[in-house]
């Protein structure tokens, strides 16, 4: 008879255990971005607008925010996400809803073009604003 009860408890306690995570589903489709070829440069973080970004590009780009000279070739995207409390750690903030990509090319002529990929920048800030923003990020130096 005891060994029918424990088995019974064991078995309650395992089929209990495979319960369906209690936290609300959205139904949001999650977007993220990708590089494909171009590098992390940097990150920022808005705590006032609840953003973070991510500073992507190609070697040129990189060339050129270290040196703060016009390069041709150059291609820069800044990514901004909302952001989200990390479901697994207290206090952690992750990436949330993508909220714009923005592009900074520069032409066979040197000339710089700025475009946004996607969504749209909540800022009131010219294009020149914009791309002046961007060349301000400061390239993240990682031990080697």
């Amino acid at each position: 008879m005891k060994k029918v009860l424990y088995i019974l408890l064991f078995s309650s306690l395992i089929f209990g255990s495979c319960a369906k995570n209690p936290e609300k589903e959205t139904g949001k489709i999650r977007f993220m971005f990708d590089p494909g070829s171009l590098k992390f440069i940097s990150s920022s973080f808005n705590p006032n607008l609840q953003t973070m970004s991510a500073l992507y590009g190609n070697q040129k780009g990189i060339s050129a925010l270290e040196t703060k000279k016009g390069i041709i070739g150059v291609e820069l995207k800044l990514v901004t996400y909302k952001m989200q409390d990390d479901p697994n750690y207290f206090g952690s903030k992750v990436n949330g809803e993508l909220l714009s990509v923005e592009t900074v090319k520069t032409d066979q002529m040197g000339n710089l073009d700025y475009g946004i990929e996607f969504g749209k920048v909540s800022s009131d800030e010219s294009s020149k604003q914009r791309i002046s923003s961007i060349l301000e990020y400061q390239p993240l130096k990682l031990p080697q």
